[in-house]
């Protein structure tokens, strides 16, 4: 009698627990996804002469648009935005459903702005880290997209893990030539002068990747 009792017990806790889950699943289904408020940067320390730049970025909280937004300030750079027509939920019914188009390759129909690449000469693509792996609205953008033989450098922004996201960034990116990409850790627990500073060691970088693509 006293097992039957501990049984009913640990089921009890095991239902109410699902209960809990269920809620907060249906939850966070209904509300979008958190936008954070953009911040106030000082004035680069240094700025970059890398050509004609093109920073071509998707952004589902505001991280990975920071980033965009500091790389065409130090580069001089042209600023595009994919958008999307989906509503992304908030945690954790956006990783169901990141894990769920995933798996079914239900990419997203994206929308930007008219651009010709021979406007050109550099094109940075940016995208937070989903699944360890690109988001699905850079995803379908790469999908679209022959490069023609231009130098396209990558950047991602992440809670802890990039995964794959380099090498499926690659996989996706047709005719392009790649430079180092790099991979932003929590960008909004990172005061304003360091995000700049882990940029430009960044671009110092790409800046002779560049040099030694073009010879």
């Amino acid at each position: 009698m006293g097992n039957l009792n501990w049984i009913s017990k640990i089921l009890r806790f095991f239902v109410f627990i699902i209960i809990i889950l269920a809620g907060w699943f249906t939850w966070s289904n209904f509300k979008p996804h958190p936008q954070r408020a953009p911040r106030s940067f000082p004035e680069p320390a240094k700025k970059y002469d890398l050509g004609k730049v093109l920073v071509i970025y998707y952004s589902a909280g505001g991280n990975t648009a920071e980033i965009a937004q500091r790389i065409s300030t130090m580069t001089n750079g042209i600023l595009l935005e994919i958008k999307t027509n989906k509503q992304y939920p908030s945690v954790p019914m956006f990783y169901a459903k990141v894990f769920f188009e995933s798996k079914n390759k239900q990419y997203s129909e994206v929308e930007i702005p008219t651009f010709d690449l021979k406007d050109y000469d550099i094109i940075f693509i940016g995208s937070p880290v989903w699944m360890y792996t690109v988001s699905l609205p850079v995803l379908s953008f790469l999908s679209e997209r022959d490069f023609d033989s231009k130098i396209v450098i990558p950047f991602g922004t992440q809670g802890g893990n990039s995964g794959n996201f380099f090498q499926r960034f690659a996989l996706e990116t047709k005719n392009a030539k790649l430079a180092k990409g790099i991979a932003f850790n929590k960008v909004s627990g990172t005061e304003p002068a360091v995000l700049d500073g882990q940029i430009s060691v960044w671009l110092d970088e790409v800046e002779k990747e560049i040099a030694a693509l073009n010879n």
